[in-house]
């Protein structure tokens, strides 16, 4: 009966040990995605002029991917005014710095030609400067080459770069996104985040 009771306790205390060392594992890998974030000027329905993509971790994210809600124009031949939609467009860049932030405005974004996704956007398709627009997530790999995705509610774990087909959360004509790539003119505004880096 002792031995038994003693070989009840022992596997208790093993299990709980495992237990509280994967709690330990996961709060150290979230450690720098939890430092990764956006957020925006929002005045009204969730939307803003600019966002601010942010990493305050002192290790660069790289292969982040923006998912924006935004309108489009395209000027269809034959036609005086052009049609206006409004799409999910995505916006990938290479790397973030450590302890730095971007700032994302209407004006310096373009579709990609060269991407292979956007083979059915019309050419004279292009993003309407000054808008209101919607940051909704985004996707990133830590220094650990883990894979995240944030939205405004939740940091979990990821394994695609992006959502292929995005849920709608308002009227979206084409579910199907833009690929958008970041243009300098006018100039792109980085600058230091603070705090930064810790525990």
């Amino acid at each position: 009966m002792f031995t038994g009771i003693a070989t009840y306790y022992s596997a208790r205390t093993a299990e709980d040990q495992l237990k509280q060392s994967r709690e330990e594992t996961d709060e150290s890998a979230r450690s720098q995605a939890s430092r990764v974030t956006f957020y925006g000027d929002v005045e009204e329905d969730l939307k803003s002029h600019q966002y601010y993509i942010v990493n305050r971790s002192a290790d660069p994210v790289s292969k982040l991917n923006v998912m924006l809600e935004a309108s489009v124009e395209r000027k269809e031949e034959g036609t005086a005014e052009p049609q206006r939609e409004h799409r999910y467009l995505v916006l990938g860049i290479w790397s973030i710095p450590p302890c730095s932030r971007i700032v994302l405005r209407s004006v310096n974004l373009a579709i990609d030609p060269a991407r292979e996704g956007n083979g059915t956007v019309a050419r004279s398709t292009v993003i309407i400067p000054g808008q209101y627009f919607k940051a909704d997530r985004i996707y990133f790999t830590d220094s650990g080459g883990r894979r995240w995705k944030r939205s405004l509610f939740e940091l979990v774990s990821w394994s695609k770069p992006f959502d292929h087909s995005p849920s709608t959360s308002g009227a979206i004509e084409n579910t199907l996104p833009i690929f958008v790539k970041l243009v300098k003119s006018p100039r792109i505004q980085t600058a230091e985040a603070k705090p930064c880096g810790g525990s």
